[in-house]
């Protein structure tokens, strides 16, 4: 028994040493100063089309995602993007029906923001990762890490499907 309680004693030692140095921190100060990023712009943008495609797992259709053609023209002072969006060639699992069903108001956006900026959608935009209508402009708004905020208009001038 007296081993045993020896034994215990020691361990918790042991542990209460182990934690206590895992807990604090050998650098106190002496750190640079780094500025804060400043950057607000949306870099770029993509559009896709999802749907489902003809493989299975667990039972459930697996979500294709085709990547549509983009030409992006930036109106920097007015903080605007101009999308051209361009429906791709049957390929694939995107056959004639499935291309067919491409429509401007059931589209996905993503984008390229700046270092450490954060994004979020305004006046009814949907959020990122949600399906959208490029019908209408949709507005995101950009925090950099210093703070700083710039609202973003994404505007569709011309959707083609050749």
């Amino acid at each position: 028994m007296k081993i045993m309680n020896k034994y215990i004693k020691t361990l918790l030692c042991l542990s209460l040493v182990f934690a206590t140095t895992m807990l604090t921190s050998c650098l106190k100060k002496g750190l640079p100063e780094y500025p804060e990023w400043g950057g607000t712009n949306i870099d770029n943008v993509y559009v896709e089309y999802r749907y489902n495609g003809p493989d299975q797992y667990g039972g459930q259709p697996v979500v294709v995602i085709k990547k549509l053609d983009v030409v992006k023209t930036l109106d920097e002072p007015n903080a605007t993007l101009k999308l051209a969006i361009t429906v791709p060639a049957v390929s694939g699992s995107f056959n004639a029906a499935e291309r067919a069903k491409v429509v401007q108001n059931n589209l996905w956006l993503y984008m390229d923001i700046s270092t450490a900026a954060t994004i979020k959608p305004l006046a009814g935009t949907p959020k990122l990762g949600d399906p959208t209508n490029l019908t209408v402009p949709q507005q995101y708004e950009v925090t950099a890490a210093d703070g700083s905020k710039k609202t973003w208009t994404i505007v569709v001038t011309s959707f083609n499907k050749p």
